[in-house]
């Protein structure tokens, strides 16, 4: 069997209460003042066994219109509710603003209870059942029965549990997938206990053992035990009401709104996009940047709403909007959300969360947030990860950093981003231990810029075998890690190809002209000849005129590059050939000696320590030679 949080709902005085007691025998009224004023002021408990042995919870919410704030914290994590109007006064006010916030936060299951039968005749009760009929037309609660009963005499009680277990029996799907939420809607403390909090368990299991975070505080404590109608257990699940101790935590230290949850599965939220209604029964047009009250969970916060796309929003409308909070709070992807206005206060509509704290929406690009708002409000986590990608957050993200804009766990992120990724909507790749998800449509645009940059670079820079790596990184703005696994995959792709620290395309050669191939021809020669003493680079310049000196570098480093000489030092270089042969002549010295000193070195190639020195580094850089603290070398191996 499922768990299930039953609730109430409807006007002041319309025996909410009374009926609770009757159904649980159970007070529902648990502060000195309600009990004095004989009106319920806050939210208030009981649990129900129905004859099927399935166990209700039940949230009791008061009606009185000052206290609606109180109702909506009580009915946010509720599965059915028991829509209350009095036999004896009909609809009023509460009934209706009631029915309207049940609507909003899109309460599916309900039963329309009739109370106070004793004091009316059936004529009269004919007349309200009516006049009830028409109130919920078009409702979820259209079809449901219409049940009398008398809490007084107990008339129509047994009928009510019957329809209440007939209810019930219908299978609730619960989200245990999803990381644990409780929005908080109490907090006391039990001598020799500690702290404890109490609500409607949204999703997942939590058990005695976990960490925890207060959301939005940034909180952390531990579950200490777990009660749920007065019994201990080891575990809570989604649809129950439970009571967490937590450890290390004072009554100070949280308040009614407060979230309990995994640590990291949300975050603080200062703003948000999402969709919104305006009531058809609103008194007039909700202007942009109105103040207003927003309720979410147990949660009650002022905030302002300001339209994308409009300047005010008639009553019966819709638009997605921005919600700007005046402090922050805790939700996530297509939470629900209660708006109320400043003044006088009354419901006037609500919606769903879609995307929070997000990027700043360019005018350039409203027309497609547009489409992309629409996607996420219609459509899944699928839809909602595409949105985050390409407008509200960043290109590119870590799975890890995705979860927590949606309250979902990372598996059920990986699941997603598994199907994104086989409609090519995604690409995924790795840093170290870590999968980030790539928008396909940028990384496209990425690709298309490196072929540009790269294309460019061989244009203006024909005679340079290729981009340095980090000025190609550095040019499409991408962090180094992941540009690391961009380039990999465009090698991949025959894209791009390296050689040493350079980036070329694909099959790209220099091509040189006669002129060139000349000059060419001509460098080689001097380094030949020059042998162990070979020109400076200035050397090599003077021997050619002055506006050739870029040509002359270029193709330097297209033979360093082809290791047809090798570069000992920023001034110097020497061919392949005469490199080898000092290994060689080192090789042969070492067959007979066990040491080599830098002077035994210079007289073995007949040059000076200008070159000698700068040689012998570079021998012992490729770990032929290995020197010795006092300047001499012993071989490597």
């Amino acid at each position: 069997m499922s768990n299930i949080i039953l609730g109430t709902a409807g006007h002041i005085d319309h025996g909410k209460t009374t009926l609770i007691k009757a159904l649980t025998g159970i007070d529902a009224d648990r502060l000195s003042e309600e009990k004095k004023r004989g009106i319920t002021i806050d939210l208030g408990f009981a649990h129900l066994s129905l004859p099927s042995g399935q166990e209700v919870s039940i949230v009791d919410v008061p009606g009185h219109e000052r206290f609606v704030k109180n109702m909506v914290a009580g009915v946010g994590g509720i599965d059915m509710v028991l829509f209350i109007v009095a036999a004896d006064e009909g609809v009023m006010p509460q009934t209706k603003e009631h029915l309207n916030i049940l609507k909003i936060l899109n309460i599916e299951r309900g039963l329309t209870v009739l109370t106070k039968k004793d004091k009316s005749d059936d004529e009269w009760l004919e007349l309200v059942i009516e006049d009830v009929r028409e109130q919920i037309k078009g409702t979820f609660l259209e079809k449901s029965p219409i049940i009398p009963v008398s809490s007084i005499t107990g008339e129509g009680i047994e009928t009510l549990k019957a329809a209440i277990d007939e209810m019930c029996s219908k299978e609730i799907l619960k989200d245990n997938q999803s990381p644990f939420r409780l929005p908080i809607d109490r907090i006391f403390t039990m001598s020799g206990i500690g702290t404890v909090v109490t609500g409607s368990l949204l999703y997942g299991t939590a058990s005695i053992g976990d960490d925890v975070e207060i959301f939005p505080k940034g909180k952390r404590s531990r579950i200490r035990s777990i009660q749920s109608h007065g019994k201990t257990s080891n575990q809570a699940f989604g649809g129950q009401r439970i009571a967490f101790n937590l450890t290390d935590l004072k009554v100070e230290d949280m308040e009614r709104g407060d979230v309990v949850a995994k640590p990291g599965t949300l975050i603080p939220v200062t703003k948000a996009l999402a969709y919104f209604k305006l009531l058809d029964d609103a008194k007039g047009p909700l202007k942009n940047r109105e103040r207003i009250r927003f309720h979410t969970g147990t949660k009650e916060i002022m905030a302002r709403i300001a339209f994308l796309d409009r300047d005010k929003l008639l009553p019966g409308e819709n638009a997605f909007v921005r919600l700007i909070f005046e402090e922050t709070v805790a939700c996530a992807y297509k939470d629900r959300y209660v708006v109320r206005s400043y003044s006088p206060i009354t419901t006037i509509g609500g919606g769903q969360i879609l995307y929070v704290n997000p990027r700043r929406i360019k005018k350039s690009i409203q027309k497609r947030a547009q489409q992309v708002l629409q996607n996420a409000y219609e459509g899944d986590l699928h839809e909602f990860i595409q949105g985050l990608l390409e407008l509200f957050a960043n290109e590119y993200l870590q799975i890890s950093k995705i979860a927590p804009y949606t309250g979902k766990s990372t598996d059920q992120i990986n699941a997603a981003v598994k199907t994104l990724v086989s409609q090519d909507r995604v690409k995924i790749f790795k840093i170290g231990e870590e999968d980030i998800v790539v928008d396909s449509n940028y990384y496209s645009r990425l690709t298309e810029r490196a072929i540009s940059i790269i294309e460019n670079y061989h244009k203006n820079e024909p005679l340079s075998d290729g981009i340095a790596r980090e000025e190609l990184r550095s040019r499409i703005k991408m962090e180094p890690s992941l540009f690391d696994n961009l380039l990999n995959k465009w090698i991949d792709e025959d894209l791009f190809e390296t050689s040493g620290s350079t980036v070329k395309r694909k099959g790209f050669e220099i091509k040189l002209n006669e002129s060139q191939k000349g000059i060419f021809d001509k460098i080689l020669k001097l380094y030949d000849e020059g042998g162990w003493s070979p020109p400076s680079i200035n050397e090599v310049l003077s021997s050619f005129p002055t506006n050739r000196e870029k040509d002359i570098k270029q193709m330097i480093s297209m033979l360093t590059g082809d290791r047809k000489l090798i570069k000992l030092n920023e001034e110097l270089y020497m061919t392949k050939e005469w490199v080898k042969q000092a290994k060689q002549l080192l090789r042969k010295h070492f067959e007979t000696n066990r040491e080599l000193t830098a002077s035994d070195f210079r007289k073995m190639l007949g040059t000076t320590r200008k070159y000698a020195i700068p040689l012998l580094e570079h021998m012992d850089s490729i770990k032929l030679t290995k020197r010795q603290p006092n300047g001499v070398r012993h071989l490597s191996y």
